[in-house]
């Protein structure tokens, strides 16, 4: 299965929502984290899912931002 990456960021905030997002719409992923955890400014944070899943995930990250709730 190839994974593809969705988010790359350096916002630990915005890492968690999408987390959250993706495990409420039941789309499974993976996370990296090269950030330092002493030096908690050096680094980024990476989501990824499959390929079947980049649009349904893309989707529900987008759709999320526009909800009133967001």
């Amino acid at each position: 299965m190839t994974k593809e990456r969705i988010i790359s960021t350096t916002d630990r905030t915005y890492f968690q929502l999408c987390q959250s997002i993706l495990s409420m719409n039941e789309i499974p992923f993976q996370i990296s984290s090269t950030v330092d955890s002493m030096f908690n400014d050096f680094g980024t944070f990476e989501i990824y899912v499959s390929m079947q899943d980049k649009d349904t995930a893309i989707d529900a990250l987008n759709n999320h931002e526009d909800a009133a709730d967001a």
